[in-house]
């Protein structure tokens, strides 16, 4: 369920929020960049966003140990929990927020202090600290953002929220300001809309600037023309593979390609956010179709009250989900306008918006990215405390299919002292590797049980591109 349908909004031109699923976190980020593109006051976010870390960076600078004050009151600023309010990043599990404590503080700390020593002694862009730091990537930056900009989106919020009629309710929001001159964050009870399912509190961001990654990002900065000679020196190609590591290392040696890269950005006319109508991500478009779908072919099938019967139910699911992938056009979710093929994440979520509405509709909950362990697990199905149901859905394709099936799915059904779990895989490609591997898929499947003493069960979704009926050549 989005924050429309739950308060009944119909949209119109005024609104440039991004609707937010309220139960399931969107992989997307705020991108500061974008915030020059926003019109408005928005532009004066970002001022407001390189004023608060050019006073950490004049902290950093002034600290003369790790436990002087400069330095303690720079962490303290530097202190960004994920503001599970707005619904956007990587949490596993609804839309808590992971948090951002002080180990993250004094890396980013440290990432300032090295942009510093390599001479950006004054911040223009925060990126910059991700490009010439590991572990700074892009919910780092999107989880920084949000918490020194939260005042502006929570009026944000409650002018969105007054323009339609949406109730307002009193919450104590962490970080709902900062004070940098005294170094502190100020909890505030605050009205904002209450999230009908967990009672928390929601928080609107304009979508145009929201994106899958940071405009600057140290990819980007690695391909574009002014490291040609970098490349040229280790014989690579512009997109080739390289650790961030390796970046981050030719970063440092060279931050002033760094600032002139980055203010090469700023000026671009074809700054754009997330292309949400393409939806390359497959990270907006699950829970529509593909939930419209499953509410116009309903399951006539028994309560659920047992182990069978969740077995049961999952099949059928997952037949619906096949069905809906091969033969209702589900698999066009799941490619590209340019033929490319969309991520693990995009078969994941269509599986999710789906079984949810199913399984909900028998009191079964349905969690992602469960921690079990040695990993999370991507869905586990589950009626009170004994039965439930683990599932892995898989590419075929992917680099660690067989991991995934003989090591990763075994050892989280033993970890939650699961019997029973599912490998959901889907068919991308047309080749002999591909042929070979669900030829092997049988054989594997059951060895893997036997060796475990579970219940494993697959199936196979041929998500490949189909061809235009209009195209097909009748046979002569």
């Amino acid at each position: 369920m989005r924050f429309s349908e739950a308060f009944g909004i119909t949209r119109g031109e005024e609104d440039d929020w991004f609707d937010p699923h309220l139960t399931i976190d969107t992989r997307l980020f705020i991108d500061p960049l974008l915030l020059l593109e926003a019109g408005d006051d928005w532009a004066q976010a970002h001022d407001e966003l390189i004023a608060h870390f050019v006073h950490c960076y004049e902290l950093v600078a002034r600290a003369i140990g790790p436990d002087s004050v400069s330095a303690v009151t720079a962490r303290r600023l530097l202190t960004f929990p994920e503001p599970g309010e707005i619904g956007l990043g990587f949490t596993a599990e609804g839309t808590n927020g992971s948090g951002g404590g002080a180990q993250f503080a004094r890396r980013m700390a440290d990432g300032i202090a090295v942009a510093i020593a390599a001479g950006l002694t004054e911040p223009e862009h925060i990126e910059e600290i991700g490009i010439l730091n590991e572990g700074i990537g892009a919910d780092r930056i999107s989880d920084a953002t949000a918490n020194v900009l939260k005042a502006r989106f929570i009026m944000y919020t409650q002018q969105t929220a007054q323009r339609h009629g949406v109730q307002l309710d009193p919450h104590e929001v962490r970080n709902a300001r900062v004070v940098p001159n005294v170094g502190r964050w100020v909890k505030e009870t605050v009205q904002l809309p209450t999230n009908p399912v967990t009672g928390k509190p929601i928080i609107l961001v304009p979508r145009r600037i929201l994106n899958e990654l940071p405009t600057l990002n140290a990819d980007d900065w690695f391909d574009s023309n002014l490291n040609s000679d970098i490349r040229g020196q280790l014989n690579l190609t512009v997109g080739a593979k390289v650790r961030k590591s390796a970046i981050v290392d030719w970063a440092r040696r060279h931050p002033e390609r760094v600032r002139a890269w980055a203010r090469d950005q700023t000026s671009r006319e074809d700054l754009f956010g997330y292309d949400f109508a393409a939806d390359p991500r497959g990270v907006v478009q699950w829970d529509g179709e593909p939930v419209d779908w499953a509410k116009d072919h309903p399951l006539e099938i028994a309560p659920v009250t047992s182990q069978d019967q969740l077995r049961e139910l999952i099949f059928r699911i997952v037949e619906q989900y096949r069905h809906f992938i091969e033969d209702q056009r589900g698999w066009s979710l799941l490619h590209n306008e340019d033929h490319t093929v969309k991520n693990e994440l995009a078969a994941q979520l269509v599986f999710l918006g789906m079984a949810q509405h199913y399984l909900r509709l028998f009191n079964v909950e349905i969690d992602r990215e469960v921690e079990l362990g040695r990993g999370p697990v991507d869905f586990k199905a589950s009626s009170g405390t004994s039965i439930r149901a683990l599932i892995e859905v898989k590419k075929e394709d992917n680099g660690k299919f067989w991991n995934g099936l003989e090591a990763q799915l075994p050892s989280y059904l033993i970890s939650d002292d699961c019997d029973e779990g599912w490998y959901v895989v889907l068919r991308f490609r047309s080749n002999r590797p591909s042929d070979k591997r669900l030829r092997e898929l049988p054989t594997v499947v059951q060895a893997a049980a036997t060796r475990v003493d579970k219940m494993l069960h697959y199936a196979v979704v041929d998500a490949r591109r189909k061809e235009s009926a209009s195209n097909i050549e009748p046979d002569a």
